[in-house]
Formats: structure tokens, sequence, C-alpha cells
């Protein structure tokens, strides 16, 4: 009997729950319906690693920033992004509109427009439905002008920021310095794939002498600066860089040498996303290698003055 009390007790609280916040169950159903049916409704597909990802999550917010429309964070950018940058706010892609999505890269055609193919749409040139940005879209000047949102939106993770936080206290302790007499400096190093893959653009990745002259650079501007050096051929770093006493070698994974390098005062980069990434997050000046492509470029010196990345200074090989 005591039994029979207790299961009608229970279902009755259960019952009291469900009418008491009826409302708001059906008040998120409602709202994810009503993203799936918006009249113009953005997300996009993820292609490439970590500074790829990271710029196409950049462009898709900065889109529905610039153009007020919807966008929604697509489940596998939420994967690869979320337990690096825990705070990302955008929306998430409910199941129920996984489907119906027209995808905008190259080998959508339309007739030519003074701004480009993601804005058209945004502006509603396309006409109204579910678009998804592919071609591994890094649109500065999408999501630059909202940057110190977006910098929030980049948070990396407290266990992140605390590695990356030993990591500098530790080079300071051993080198006996105090932290007013320190400059940390990020040097971010591409080599490796993308010794061929920049041959595309007509161009080469950046020589010893670059870095040498970044690091000369900033030996002219500060007193002590430090350079924590990361790269994805540290072989080369140890071997080139062996001989300068204010280089310090690191070498974690992509996320912690990306925390490290952003934890910095200042930063040298090379070419590539995941590069670009770790100059943009970072708080002060970034060197970047001053160079001629033959296409279009993340880093080339046209696309950074015409996205107003101010606290970016080019300098020759």
């Amino acid at each position: 009997m005591n039994r029979r009390l207790i299961s009608i007790f229970i279902l009755l609280a259960l019952l009291n729950l469900y009418f008491l916040h009826k409302s708001e169950v059906l008040m998120v159903l409602r709202k994810k319906h009503t993203l799936c049916t918006s009249r113009l409704l953005f997300t996009s597909s993820i292609k490439g690693r970590l500074g790829n990802v990271m710029g196409e999550y950049a462009t898709l917010w900065g889109l529905g920033r610039a153009f007020n429309v919807s966008v929604l964070l697509h489940p596998d950018m939420e994967k690869e992004l979320l337990r690096i940058f825990p705070d990302l706010s955008m929306e998430r892609l409910p199941a129920s509109c996984k489907s119906g999505w027209t995808r905008l890269d190259k080998t959508y055609t339309f007739p030519p427009q003074k701004q480009g193919l993601f804005e058209s749409a945004a502006a509603g040139l396309l006409g109204p439905g579910k678009f998804m940005l592919g071609d591994n879209p890094v649109k500065v000047h999408l999501f630059h002008p909202f940057r110190e949102d977006l910098l929030r939106e980049l948070t990396f993770s407290p266990s992140l920021k605390k590695q990356a936080n030993d990591i500098l206290t530790s080079v300071k302790n051993r080198m006996k310095m105090k932290s007013q007499e320190i400059t940390f400096v990020g040097v971010h190093i591409r080599r490796t794939d993308y010794i061929e893959y920049i041959k595309k653009y007509n161009t080469t990745i950046p020589s010893r002498g670059y870095y040498v002259r970044a690091m000369q650079y900033y030996r002219e501007k500060y007193s002590r600066p430090i350079f924590i050096m990361a790269s994805d051929d540290p072989a080369y770093c140890k071997r080139t860089f062996k001989a300068f006493k204010d280089v310090v070698l690191i070498h974690g994974n992509r996320e912690m040498d990306m925390a490290t390098i952003a934890a910095c005062n200042h930063s040298i980069i090379s070419v590539g996303s995941f590069s670009f990434w770790c100059g943009y997050l970072s708080g002060g000046e970034v060197v970047y290698p001053k160079k001629s492509y033959s296409l279009k470029y993340l880093l080339s010196p046209d696309n950074v003055r015409e996205s107003h990345l101010d606290f970016f200074t080019p300098l020759d090989e």
C-alpha cells in the first residue's frame, strides 16, 4: 500500500512539474520551429583543421551580426570548437533543420554583384532560403568590426588559459626576471605540408631571415623581449634558433600552442589560418610576412589593409 501511495505521489509531482513548465517547453520548441522557418537562415560546414574551423565560425558569426540574419552552429563545428572555446553563444542547429540547405561555394553560380556571395545571400539578393557557407571562408571584413565581442566568443577554456599562464610563469622564473621586466612575444612558424600548399599562390613560406628580422624589430622596441616559439616543425626551430638565448621553444598540442601565443604581449606570425588566429587573439602588435600572392589570400598585405587590421605590421623577408 505504501509503495502504491509513493508511486502515485511521484506521478502527481511529475505531472505538476510538466504543467508548471509546459509553457517554457512549448516556447523552446516554438523557437526552434521559428528558426527553421526563418526567411533567411545560415550555417557553415567545416573543412580543414582548427584555424580553418575558427575562421568558418567567425565568418558565420560576423555575417549574422553585420546583416542581422539568423545563424546556427553546425554540430560538427560545435564538436570541434566548444571544448576549446566554451563561451560560444551561437544557437545550435536543431535536428529538425538538418536538411534542405543550399550550399554557397565555388559551385554556386549567380549574377555578378558588387558584394560577395555570402553578403549577397544575407542581403536577400538570392531570395529566401537556408544557406550553408562553404569553401573554408575566413572573411575578416565580416567579423573584425565586432572584434571585442568576437574575442569574448573565442575565449579559451579555463584549463587552457591556466596551462598557458603556467608556461609563461615558468619561463619568467627560469630566467629570474620580474613580470614587469619582460615583454613576451609569441612566434608561430608554419612549415610541413604548407611548404607545398602555398606554391599554389606562387610564393613560398617565410624564410629564416624573416623571423630573425622580426625578432630584432621587437628587440629594438622593448628592452627585455622573450620569444615564445611554437611550430608544426619543432625540429627545424630547435636546429635553426638554438643559438638565440631569448627564444624558448614550446611544443604542446595545437590549442595549447595557440593559447600560449595568444597569452603573449605581441606576436610574430607565419602563413596560414592557424598562424593568423595566433596573432589575432593576442593583445598587441602582430608582425606578419609581407609577401606577394598570385591569388586572393588571407594574409596578403592588400587583404590585411582592406580588413582594417591596423595592429598587423608587414615585414619584408
